[in-house]
């Protein structure tokens, strides 16, 4: 998306013209004239641009000067260059050193307004791919459903019929159930699935840069802001927005958001600017949310405003069949990354599994099976290969206490336990269990590192 446009000509007369063409083709842009290459240059330091029009010859700094700067700034201007009949040769090798396109005077208003809208989806293939590279840097690319269990196989059908509609839609389950993985199913099974499919993480972020993430902000809205970035509303228009984890934002946020969906536009931080964006929200959430609301915990407009299509993902426990297929499938997946033979799974592990509650869900049996996959050596994989705290606790007389395990394994099954029946909510976990929210961060830090969850686990 193209915002600030910065128009560079020492000629008043062209300069204005530039301004009027340009505004003329897309009211919503913001245009600042410089009266020459210098002046360019100062204001191109001072503020951020998207695209900068200039002039080639001009007084002092002529437009290679003014290109060469816009192109040295983070994130660098897109420059078009605005030239006589004459100087075409030199125009060219502009566009050689990094420009995006020239101009030929006179200018018409229907050049300008093709140039912008290629210079529009310019940008927006730019901030998408940096978005995917970030994305996939950290981990988080597309995985195959998996599941013949009945009720999951509805649920898909379901997601694939109202992905052909632009309806917002709130997926309800556990941590671990594939939230993610059904919001990019509707995304591809939508008119939308040739446009950006952009995710952002409510609880992995603070209130203020959650908010800086989601509207994006101007250069110098705050300490640290040394150039304007685009929010994930920004990357995001015409396609789908995946707000994940929805219920860990601030009653201020929610606000902010509410507007975002009913009319589809928003004011970066730090900017007065409005944009409208064309997207399509899908929210997750592993509590309740109409239970969040009774509590006052979330905001009841826009619990209405999410709640348009609920769908809610049954936990891996209530899968029948799945987890053995589940099991075949992660086998394999990690085998082939690790270029080895596929072991043999023993019957009486997959009986563990069946018994086992799984409180983290698939990811909890994507990670173990990883785990078993990296430590397998005889092409087998056995009930002593599996972790005490998955097979069947040994118990005493009374039935009450587990005995024969490490206290540390009883701990981690205790927190993810509480956890679990908290819904993810770290605070009211640790007022249960009498801790500190703090030692709960510390614990989960741990069991990331040993593997028995991953990153996204809340």
């Amino acid at each position: 998306m193209i915002g600030r446009i910065l128009v560079a000509d020492d000629t008043p007369m062209d300069r204005e013209l530039m301004h009027e063409l340009v505004a003329s083709a897309d009211g919503s842009l913001q245009v600042v004239t410089a009266c020459d290459g210098g002046e360019a240059c100062r204001l191109l330091e001072q503020d951020s641009y998207d695209v900068v029009f200039t002039d080639l010859k001009m007084p002092g700094k002529d437009g290679l000067d003014v290109l060469q700067k816009a192109r040295s700034l983070d994130p660098p201007a897109d420059v078009v260059v605005v030239t006589g009949h004459g100087e075409v040769r030199t125009a060219v090798q502009a566009i050689k050193s990094g420009g995006f396109d020239y101009l030929l005077k006179p200018i018409s208003l229907d050049e300008v307004e093709v140039l912008l809208e290629r210079l529009k989806e310019h940008r927006r293939l730019i901030e998408e791919n940096r978005y995917l590279h970030a994305e996939l840097s950290g981990g988080n690319g597309g995985r195959e459903i998996i599941g013949q269990n009945a009720a999951f196989k509805d649920l898909c059908a379901r997601c694939r019929h109202v992905a052909r509609t632009d309806a917002t839609v709130l997926l309800q389950g556990e941590s671990g159930t594939g939230k993610e993985l059904l919001s990019r199913l509707i995304h591809d099974a939508s008119p939308r699935r040739d446009g950006p499919f952009i995710r952002v993480n409510c609880a992995a972020l603070s209130d203020s840069l959650l908010e800086s993430e989601l509207f994006g902000h101007e250069k110098g809205a705050f300490t640290g802001a040394h150039a304007a970035k685009p929010g994930r509303f920004e990357l995001a228009d015409g396609g789908t927005l995946l707000l994940d984890e929805i219920t860990e934002t601030s009653e201020k946020l929610q606000a902010e958001l509410l507007r975002v969906i009913e009319q589809k536009e928003f004011e970066r931080v730090g900017g007065t600017r409005t944009m409208c964006v064309d997207v399509r929200f899908v929210a997750t959430t592993n509590r309740d949310l109409a239970k969040e609301v009774e509590a006052e915990r979330f905001r009841e407009d826009l619990y209405y405003r999410l709640n348009v299509v609920p769908l809610v993902l049954p936990p891996l426990r209530e899968r029948d069949g799945d987890i053995r297929l589940l099991s075949s499938h992660f086998a394999h997946k990690f085998c082939d990354r690790l270029g080895k033979g596929t072991p043999a799974v023993a019957e009486g592990v997959l009986e563990a599994f069946r018994r086992y509650p799984w409180p983290g869900n698939v990811r909890e049996l994507e990670n173990l099976m990883q785990r078993m996959i990296i430590m397998d050596s005889d092409g087998v994989i056995d009930t002593d290969d599996v972790p005490d705290y998955v097979t069947t606790p040994r118990r005493s007389a009374d039935g009450d206490l587990p005995w024969g395990r490490s206290l540390a394994d009883i701990e981690r099954q205790v927190i993810l336990a509480t956890l679990h029946r908290m819904n993810g909510n770290r605070t009211q976990a640790a007022e249960r269990l009498d801790i500190s929210t703090r030692t709960i961060r510390n614990k989960l830090k741990k069991y990331m590192q040993e593997g028995h969850i991953d990153e996204n686990f809340s």
